[in-house]
């Protein structure tokens, strides 16, 4: 059986080219595809393999990645899916691996399978189709790879970070600033819209029985219709959502038996795909966030639902401590003032701040 073996410590002169040339394009790829398109051609080159793979299952990426070169494209899905059933056994083995993946009856491809990992553990795999004759990895390009891949993914979890912190300050600022909590929904969900590149969001509030939602706020085609609309908190998907208290990405609205097609109807939207996240403030169950249709047509991701799940908490307490106000300021509104005192007011009862009235009465305003 031909396999791929590292090679010994001195490298030829063509070995030494391409790991030049290799460790050229590790410098210069900015992302995970870049350093895959760079660097397998290469290595399929210089080792003479018919084709190469490399097949990654980190901590610091949401999902697998495979990326290959040379790979007949019917053959590229059933190595792919071979590799995903496989990944526990492959990826806990620190030697090489040869592997042969049936591709029919009669016929099967056979990789060299070299481990790639890095001081929190495996990151992944390098894979080379093996050829009909023996031929060599040469022993520098493992550790050239891992370190470029240590460092790409290192910065891929840093920016990831970044984003997930500029979110939570943006919608916190909007909150912080917004004299009406309405108005800061109203920001947020707009926000939301534009960082997801979705078509519409809204916040189902649940009322003070915890029975049924409204649409607190809504932006989007269909604003007019959610803005009136009530519906028992135990239906649809936000029903779902509001009892597992676990927020989900659902691609497939319309074929998902939890979806209450009501307001698609009446409104003419149509709900293709959604992220719906719980929002509670401390153990209180406030109602659901969702963001709808992602631009495009394209699948929301697990890194929209994180970058979402990043300032869920802060939405959630903000309606909290605006029902909250609304109950104190009516109270003392009705209680000194009488009903009628929102007539003419700049500031009305169901404000974010207190009315001016209130904030006259208790010498903040002069």
């Amino acid at each position: 059986m031909p396999v791929i073996e590292p090679s010994k410590a001195e490298l030829s002169s063509g070995e030494a080219l391409a790991f030049l040339e290799l460790a050229d394009k590790a410098v210069s790829a900015r992302n995970l595809e870049d350093l895959a398109a760079l660097a397998l051609p290469i290595l399929a080159r210089s080792t003479t393999a018919t084709g190469a793979l490399l097949y990654l299952e980190d901590p610091r990426l949401l999902a697998h990645h495979f990326f290959h070169n040379g790979l007949q494209p019917e053959v590229a899905p059933m190595v792919e899916q071979f590799l995903v059933g496989r990944a526990g056994q492959l990826l806990a083995n620190a030697e090489r691996q040869v592997a042969a993946i049936p591709l029919g009856p009669q016929e099967a491809i056979q990789l060299s399978l070299f481990p790639l990992r890095c001081g929190r553990g495996s990151m992944g795999l390098l894979g080379l189709a093996i050829p009909g004759e023996a031929t060599l990895l040469p022993d520098k390009i493992l550790p050239l790879l891992r370190h470029a891949l240590d460092n790409i993914l290192d910065r891929l979890e840093l920016e990831k970070r970044n984003r997930h912190l500029n979110t939570y300050l943006t919608v916190s600022s909007m909150i912080a600033q917004a004299l009406d909590l309405r108005d800061a929904l109203e920001a947020v969900l707009y926000f939301s819209m534009d960082a997801l590149a979705a078509e519409a969001a809204s916040v189902l509030m649940l009322d003070y029985e915890k029975k049924n939602f409204r649409f607190y706020s809504a932006e989007g085609e269909a604003k007019e219709v959610l803005l009136t609309a009530t519906f028992p908190a135990d239906r649809g998907l936000a029903g779902s959502i509001l009892e597992t208290q676990q927020a989900e990405i659902i691609n497939d609205v319309q074929h998902d038996p939890r979806f209450y097609g009501k307001f698609d109807s009446e409104s003419g939207f149509r709900t293709r795909n959604m992220i719906a996240l719980p929002l509670t403030a401390g153990e209180e169950k406030i109602g659901v966030l969702e963001v709808l249709n992602k631009a495009g047509g394209k699948p929301f991701t697990e890194e929209d639902l994180l970058l979402l799940q990043s300032i869920g908490e802060e939405v959630a307490f903000a309606i909290r401590n605006g029902k909250m106000f609304e109950v104190v300021v009516k109270s003392y509104c009705k209680q000194r003032q009488g009903l009628n005192t929102c007539k003419g007011c700049k500031r009305p009862l169901g404000s974010w701040t207190p009315c001016v009235k209130y904030r006259e009465a208790s010498g903040v305003l002069e």
